[in-house]
């Protein structure tokens, strides 16, 4: 039942712009807007600058109103940045309102932006929808034109209650260009040329004292701890995190302005975990440097409790820090029985190039008759297909098409090509394995079927893209091969990761995380309740000097380790580790569980393999 609160009365008078003041004057819709369609049973009345709209209960999944130019097709609002609407619920049921912006085309293809509100009975919230952006302000799959909007809908959930809210200050505003603002306790900052502390940062970072004090002298960034006590200083950005996901170490200079030796240790804080701390003892006078890598200082180990269906690291081994949510870098001073004085000169992220073993990609990292079994170069200019499938089904994203267009052949690399360009899967109008006329295409490259191997050493050079919300991989899944299924056995049988068989992951990498960092995992006994997994999502590594990564799986009886550029970054031995052939999969899609979203205008990107080689153990062949 719809009501009429004192306070509208006012609202109806108190027309005007936001307080924080669009760049130029916002431009009113309702009263250039007519009523072009609404759900069955809805009604509408438009009074001033307030549209009041009422909601029967019933079997309609979206019931809603769509308002449309009175004159032309379209409304021009390219000057502005986004659509914004007041809306109150007038009713004494919870409303969840939604606007949505349209351009003109087939709906089912997605050619809107949209943004939504929760509202109490009496409650008033402003929505404001982007453009470019839906849904939680998040980068979205369609970039709206706003010189082309054709449409505007507000609608709400489904409910067999009667409901009522009122849709007022509906109008274009900001500035074209304008972007959500972004939670400052979320914000994430890659800082200038690294620089944390000192000369050339951008903004001054915050210093956290903990049984520790400023200089009294107020010298900027210096630290004074008291005596018999264990000070800290915990030096954080001034809001939110700093992403050091392009960077592989951070330096740190510390002078002593003290009279005695100081002791100190320095760490990387993040909202995942801590790195290592790196303890020096800096004399009167010096300035001493510590430089804190991102890699873990001792390789990841798994241990895995089978009674349980549980995994871990053993204790002490691989790292929990994430380089792109620092929230510290904190130097430590333990207890000493004088006064201590030190300055923190500069703090910098920089990015370490690694040191290549000159037998890299020639053999496996460990001793044994080996026999090399791939060389794939990809020097020529088309995919050799009796070695690679370019197309499969998507049982990731379910909005990327795969291309064998998008797998590009140059310069002795092959590229997964991602972009955003609406298309069929498998390059087949017929294939019902994804959404058809999917927004986005990539490439994929597999061997199932055509080559397989047990046991051995997998090797590949490869660069990752930096497009924010992609997820790329380098990984195996079992094979049995054709001749292993019975007459009536289901195909899945062939690979499943069930009786021997296992998903490798041996560089699964979301680009939230920054170039140097990766994922890496086993997974078998299928993918419902009885599903296990071990891993590690904080393997970090340093590139060559050209920007790539090598990545290998060392695949034994019950054991499998993983090197990056020829040193081990993680190791299992069980029983279960898989014992059945493994075909090697390369591919790339959106999203993944721990990414950012997806944002269009950052493509097209590549994920770029140089080569991919495999070695096995004459005995174990």
């Amino acid at each position: 039942m719809r009501r009429f609160p004192f306070f509208l009365a006012l609202s109806l008078l108190a027309v005007g712009a936001r307080s924080d003041g669009p760049a130029i004057a916002p431009k009113f819709l309702l009263d250039t807007a007519r009523v072009g369609g609404q759900t069955e049973g809805v009604t509408t009345e438009l009074f001033g600058n307030a549209l009041f709209v009422n909601l029967p209960g019933g079997p309609a999944g979206y019931p809603g109103v769509t308002l449309v130019p009175k004159t032309g097709e379209v409304w021009d609002l390219s000057p502005w940045g986004r659509i914004d609407a007041r809306i109150t619920n007038t009713c004494d049921e919870n409303l969840h309102i939604s606007l949505r912006v349209d351009n003109p085309g087939d709906w089912r293809t997605n050619p809107w932006n949209a943004e939504s509100v929760f509202l109490k009975p009496g409650d008033t919230q402003i929505v404001s929808v982007y453009f470019g952006y839906s849904y939680g302000h998040k980068p979205a799959d369609y970039v709206v034109d706003s010189s082309r909007v054709s449409a505007l809908l507000v609608f709400a959930g489904k409910s067999d209650k009667d409901r009522s809210f009122i849709v007022e200050d509906l109008q274009g505003a900001g500035a074209a260009g304008d972007e959500p603002a972004t939670d400052p306790a979320q914000r994430a900052v890659v800082p200038k040329d690294g620089v944390l502390v000192g000369k050339g940062a951008e903004a001054k970072p915050k210093f956290v004292y903990v049984e520790a004090k400023p200089a009294p002298d107020g010298s900027a960034n210096a630290v004074t701890v008291a005596p018999d006590k264990r000070g800290a200083v915990k030096i954080q950005p001034e809001q939110g995190y700093w992403d050091l996901g392009p960077f592989t170490d951070v330096r740190v200079s510390v002078r002593n302005r003290g009279s005695a030796p100081l002791a100190l240790a320095v760490r990387l804080d993040s909202a995942g975990g801590n790195s290592e701390e790196l303890p020096a003892t800096v004399q009167p006078g010096q300035t001493m440097g510590f430089e804190i890598p991102f890699e873990a200082p001792l390789p990841w180990a798994g241990e895995f409790d089978h009674a349980a269906g549980k995994g871990r690291a053993v204790p002490g081994t691989g790292t929990t820090y994430a380089s792109c949510r620092t929230t510290a870098v904190t130097i430590l001073a333990p207890a000493a029985p004088e006064k201590r004085a030190f300055e923190v000169v500069e703090a910098r992220a920089v990015l370490v190039p690694a040191t290549i073993p000159d037998w890299l990609g020639k053999r496996p990292p460990v001793e044994g008759d080996w026999e090399q079994t791939l060389a794939e170069e990809f020097d020529g200019t088309a995919v050799n297909e009796s070695l690679w499938n370019v197309h499969t089904s998507n049982y990731w994203d379910k909005r990327t098409h795969f291309s064998r267009d998008n797998v590009v052949l140059g310069d002795g690399m092959a590229r997964l090509h991602y972009e955003k360009k609406t298309g069929f899967q498998n390059d087949d109008p017929n294939d019902t394995s994804a959404v058809q006329n999917s927004p986005y295409c990539c490439g994929i490259l597999n061997s199932y079927g055509k080559w397989t191997q047990r046991y051995g050493y997998f090797e590949a050079r490869m660069k990752l893209p930096r497009a924010p919300g992609l997820w790329p991989a380098f990984w195996t899944m079992p094979d049995r091969g054709a001749d292993f299924l019975a007459p009536d056995d289901p195909a899945w049988k062939r690979h499943q990761t069930e009786n021997g068989g296992m998903e490798f992951d041996i560089m699964e990498h979301l680009t939230r995380w920054g170039p140097h960092r990766f994922n890496i995992a086993c997974h078998w006994d299928g993918y419902g309740q009885n599903h296990r997994a071990i891993g590690t999502g904080n393997a970090y590594m340093r590139p060559d000097a050209e920007g790539f990564i090598t990545v290998g799986l060392l695949w034994l009886p019950g054991e499998m380790a993983i090197y990056g550029n020829g040193l081990k970054l993680a190791d299992w031995k069980d029983p279960r580790i898989a014992s059945v052939p493994e075909y090697l999969i390369f591919y790339m899609v959106s999203g993944g569980w721990d990414n950012d979203p997806l944002d269009p205008r950052r493509l097209p990107d590549d994920f770029t393999i140089d080569y991919v080689r495999a070695w096995q153990r004459k005995d174990l062949n």
